[in-house]
């Protein structure tokens, strides 16, 4: 059960990459792209959780996600950039001038694309 829930949020995870990939254009304001990256990474992390046994809870916290995954047991050392991303998921939402990151747009979305992958081989 648990691989096929890590499986459906990969899935999802994939369609939300493709949209943040879609953003990559810089005319597109940072904010929306975070957002639809943020909710990529998100979801690729609560698959990971599923993967290992545990229920992830409703966050869009990245850092609370990461955390969880270490108490599984997983060195999420490499992931901690990742907590840059939670900004994006509220704040970045409903503020009309939100700060700029300045990410590197291609950058990350293959960050996000490798995960995805290291945690689809996991569930395999």
């Amino acid at each position: 059960m648990a691989s096929s829930e890590a499986a459906r949020l990969l899935r999802i995870a994939r369609r939300d990459l493709n949209m943040a990939r879609r953003l990559l254009d810089p005319e597109v304001e940072e904010a929306s792209w975070g957002w639809a990256a943020q909710q990529c990474l998100e979801k690729t992390l609560k698959a990971w959780l599923r993967s290992t046994g545990v229920k992830p809870p409703a966050t869009h916290d990245i850092a609370r996600l990461l955390l969880l995954l270490e108490l599984a047991g997983i060195d999420t050392t490499d992931l901690l950039p990742l907590r840059a991303f939670t900004t994006f998921a509220v704040q970045c939402r409903y503020d009309d001038e939100p700060e700029e990151l300045s990410l590197d747009r291609p950058q990350w979305c293959n960050r996000a694309e490798a995960l995805i992958d290291q945690v689809q081989k996991l569930i395999e």
